[in-house]
């Protein structure tokens, strides 16, 4: 019987979650491999290329929320658990691929790419991990694919859906406030759209009193979720 077959869905979500994966890779009683603790400051790039021509960096968030780019267009965003360079590819249409501070700062664990996949083959069960990692990845990447097709309402729509629900703080009775990282310029990047559409889509969806602003916040209405 395969490993996995011992193992439902739920399971693996739940016990093998990626910032679980972030514990595993920092924990050096069984398999330690180097790493650093690294501090960017805002707007610093985050580049994949190491000193090791033959294996790219690897970082771990701990602190603060970034955008991942493929040449200038912004493909994803990350946070606190999340990972830039695991599962990204510098081999694109060999367009350079990077990650980039949006908050004040932020801090990572940095680690070698080829030392990340063998900590997780030195564990039994460590490829499921990997295997939760890249399947929530895939169903992200296959969720923007898919709504880039709608209308321009509809792109900014499930933009602050997958804002709030990833990286929204301060929930009251009505509300979720986001991160004033998440610019007009920066959302209008991710979803492909002009600042002067974005800021047109936005004043109707206050109007409509589905979202709120408070000074440079932008505060999302807790049944627009």
């Amino acid at each position: 019987m395969e490993l996995m077959e011992l193992y439902s869905s739920d399971t693996i979500e739940q016990d093998f979650h990626p910032k679980k994966l972030v514990g595993m890779l920092l924990e050096d009683s069984d398999f330690q491999i180097p790493k650093e603790r690294v501090l960017f400051a805002k707007d610093e790039k985050i580049m994949l290329e190491s000193d090791q021509e033959e294996s790219p960096y690897v970082y771990a968030i701990e602190k603060g929320i970034g955008a991942i780019y493929i040449g200038g267009q912004i493909i994803d965003f990350v946070g606190k658990g999340d990972f830039i360079g695991l599962h990204h590819s510098q081999a694109i249409l060999n367009t350079q691929m990077y990650g980039e501070v949006l908050t004040g700062k932020m801090t990572v664990w940095r680690f070698l790419l080829s030392d990340v996949i063998a900590k997780i083959m030195s564990i039994q069960e460590g490829y499921l991990y990997h295997y939760n990692y890249m399947r929530m990845i895939y169903e992200r990447y296959a969720t923007k694919i898919v709504v880039g097709s709608e209308t321009n309402q509809q792109k900014v729509e499930s933009m602050l859906q997958v804002i709030t629900k990833r990286f929204g703080t301060e929930e009251t009775e009505r509300y979720v406030k986001l991160p004033r990282c998440f610019t007009r310029g920066v959302m209008a990047n991710y979803i492909g759209v002009s600042n002067s559409t974005l800021s047109m889509i936005l004043t109707k969806l206050e109007k409509e009193e589905r979202i709120s602003f408070q000074l440079r916040t932008i505060l999302v209405l807790n049944k627009f979720i």
